[in-house]
């Protein structure tokens, strides 16, 4: 970290330069005290708190005992992308702050995966958006259009579109080759392209274009439902005038349908909400400060730097805490508002505190889960269901229920 003084027009007594100097010096040296053994530690540690947490999420799906429908697909791949994320973030914090001065082409390689994985998350939450809008717009065709491989397909471009998105640009904008340069001579210069306004617009357009598709998405789903439901408030008055006081069962089926479904679109919009507040200050920041065509750059992003160095690295503490937090918090929203993840992790706990407790072990045993995972048990699991299959057509009392539960994309 360097300063550069100018000399005063009229210089300071012997002594009190000495002094000035020493304050200085000590001020300079409390910072980096302050930043390398307060700040990255919390920073790192949060990182790794976030990845441990996603990863608990993850693994409950072996305990999750129902099938996976694709929204509960969609989200566990989501939480493996925070999980990706996270890690990177830490990794690269821990890299820079650490590591030695030239630790080659291994930051830019970070850089690159951590910038991909925001791209990663983005993408699952339009599909997921789009997973909804089909639900509610078209929920007899529903099942027709999002069958298991097309939701297997679009898992896999969720991951594949988004690297070589980002690496396209990256090539489209390295017309000197330095990011060749670097894999080449294992150099650890930033290319210069990436500190330019025009990448880093290129880049957050990545971010805030869908951001605005799915606002527009749920905002004419919650019209439609809003539509919806005060249509069926009114059958249910006239249903009720007539029946006297027993309201229509299609309707309230179809009802508590909805209102599943209106649960899931709220724990989206809870995760999208995160995921705005969390990268909104830090992308803005990426697209105002940069080394040139910015509208801080250049000596003015240098002067900025020196003159307020404590008010810059708070705000960018702030923003690294609110990127980190985002990535908290999307597991702890899967937690507590969907069933099958809240389940699944309890379970989970249970076969693992069941392994040293024999009351735990009990306890799961009686619920009639057997420590056999979903991966282990997946042909007995398949035979079950078409038995169970064959014994409803046979009985016309659950064809019913069987259909409901196929039109629900929860």
């Amino acid at each position: 970290m360097s300063y550069n003084e100018d000399i005063p027009d009229n210089p300071l007594p012997f002594n009190e330069s000495y002094n000035a100097t020493m304050n200085t010096t000590d001020s300079i040296e409390t910072d980096e005290y302050c930043v390398n053994c307060i700040i990255v530690p919390i920073l790192v540690i949060s990182c790794l708190i976030s990845m441990l947490v996603n990863v608990v999420v993850i693994a409950s799906a072996n305990w999750i005992r129902c099938p996976m429908t694709p929204n509960l697909k969609i989200s566990l791949s989501l939480a493996a992308a925070d999980a990706c994320s996270s890690s990177m973030y830490g990794l690269i914090i821990f890299t820079e702050t650490y590591i030695l001065p030239d630790p080659g082409v291994i930051i830019t390689i970070i850089e690159m995966i951590r910038l991909t994985g925001i791209v990663i998350t983005v993408v699952h939450l339009l599909a997921l958006s789009i997973n909804h809008y089909i639900g509610i717009l078209k929920p007899l065709h529903y099942n027709a259009i999002v069958t298991s491989k097309k939701v297997c397909a679009v898992l896999w471009l969720l991951w594949i579109f988004p690297t070589i998105t980002l690496m396209s640009i990256c090539a489209a904008f390295d017309r000197d080759g330095e990011l060749r340069d670097n894999f080449i001579l294992n150099t650890g210069n930033v290319p210069g392209f990436m500190t330019k306004f025009n990448f880093r617009m290129t880049f957050s357009s990545l971010f805030f274009v869908p951001v605005f598709i799915m606002v527009v998405c749920y905002t004419h789903i919650l019209i439609v439902v809003k539509k919806q439901q005060n249509r069926w408030n009114n059958l249910s008055r006239i249903g009720s005038t007539r029946n006297k006081g027993k309201p229509s069962q299609k309707i309230s089926r179809e009802r508590k349908q909805l209102e599943g479904n209106v649960r899931a679109i709220y724990t989206t919009m809870l995760i999208l909400g995160s995921c705005v507040i969390g990268w909104t200050p830090a992308l803005l920041n990426y697209i105002l400060a940069c080394a040139e065509d910015c509208y801080v750059s250049g000596e003015e992003l240098i002067h900025l730097n020196r003159e307020h160095e404590k008010l810059i690295l708070v705000m960018r503490l702030i923003d690294n805490l609110l990127v980190i937090m985002k990535m908290l918090a999307n597991p702890i929203i899967y937690s507590i508002r969907m069933k099958e993840i809240k389940d699944g992790t309890k379970r989970m706990m249970l076969a693992i505190s069941g392994l040293f407790c024999r009351s735990d072990r009990n306890h799961l045993n009686s619920s009639g889960y057997y420590y056999q995972s979903r991966l282990q048990n997946s042909s007995g699991t398949s035979t079950l269901q078409v038995q169970m299959s064959l014994k409803s057509s046979r009985n016309g009392n659950h064809v019913t229920l069987n259909r409901e539960a196929e039109n629900s994309f929860l």
